[in-house]
């Protein structure tokens, strides 16, 4: 049979649906089509994109006019949204030339916010009371509509704002905290992050072991604790005696032999931030005293 082929501008082929407006998850079939008038040299249609399962047939109109389809097949992924998809019609001519025709349309995918994440500045270690800028960022199509950020403590979540910007102030209490973002389709959260604040010693404790009353010239542990941020770079002890005090040693543990004259002490802890001091301590030191014992025995 003799070919009708096309004219100089062949028509644009079809999209089935025209529009691409779907929720992250759905199964899409696009169909492209396009008029075969020559069934010997049919339009060869093509995809923009491999983006699943293509099945191509030439199917007959009520007219009987014939028609080259493509079908493509796919579930819609965030990774679709705002990217393009075309079907491309080549046409073949019997001088050997070829001519081809697009349509395409923007996939418009929606989805609960994924890439959660937060950022801090500034980075790095900060010193205590400084400001710090949290900033919560999130892709989701609709748009995020809320940020709320939630401090850490455990297995206890506290909210400390909303925004997707928070300014706060570093303190040693910082702890660890997450943001969330939410849309119409549901909620991201991001990692927990931490601050890193610096401080000079804090809580500066004492601990002695055994505790309680010791007799004299027993041996004593003397323990000094402190939080601080860098560690804690040298512990020195101090007796303090009125209003002089005097360093009787140094280094996080102590060991003495208590006496009656061991007097109040505490300890001092320090880094290249400053220094924390203790309270003043005691040690319940009892005498031993050697009893004797007269016995009378009364012979009849």
């Amino acid at each position: 049979s003799k070919c009708t082929f096309p004219p100089d501008v062949p028509p644009t082929p079809t999209l089935t649906p025209s529009t691409l407006k779907v929720e992250e998850g759905t199964s899409v079939s696009l169909k492209c089509s396009a008029p075969a008038p020559c069934l010997s040299h049919p339009p060869a249609l093509t995809w923009s994109s491999s983006l699943g399962h293509i099945q191509e047939s030439l199917q007959e109109n009520p007219d009987r006019t014939k028609v080259q389809t493509s079908v493509l097949t796919f579930t819609a992924s965030r990774l679709h949204h705002g990217k393009e998809i075309s079907c491309t019609a080549v046409y073949s001519k019997q001088d050997g030339s070829s001519q081809s025709v697009s349509t395409s349309l923007t996939a418009d995918i929606s989805y609960p916010p994924k890439n959660t994440t937060v950022s801090v500045r500034p980075s790095g270690p900060v010193p205590e009371n400084s400001r710090v800028t949290l900033t919560c960022s999130s892709t989701a199509n609709p748009a995020v509509r809320s940020y709320t950020w939630y401090r850490a403590d455990g297995g206890r979540e506290d909210k400390m704002g909303t925004g997707n910007v928070l300014d706060i102030t570093a303190s040693e209490v910082s702890a660890t905290f997450f943001c969330k973002a939410e849309n119409d389709l549901g909620a991201g959260r991001s990692n927990t992050r931490q601050i890193e604040v610096q401080y000079s010693p804090k809580h500066t404790t004492v601990s002695v072991s055994p505790s309680g009353p010791v007799l004299e010239d027993t041996d004593v542990t003397l323990t000094c604790s402190s939080a601080a941020n860098p560690a804690v770079k040298n512990y020195t002890w101090y007796r303090a005696d009125g209003g002089q005090e005097t360093l009787i040693g140094t280094g996080h543990v102590l060991n003495i032999t208590a006496s009656k004259v061991s007097g109040p002490f505490f300890c001092k802890a320090e880094n290249v931030l400053g220094a924390g001091r203790s309270n003043v301590s005691e040690i319940d030191v009892q005498c031993m005293y050697q009893i004797s014992y007269l016995y009378i025995y009364h012979i009849p």
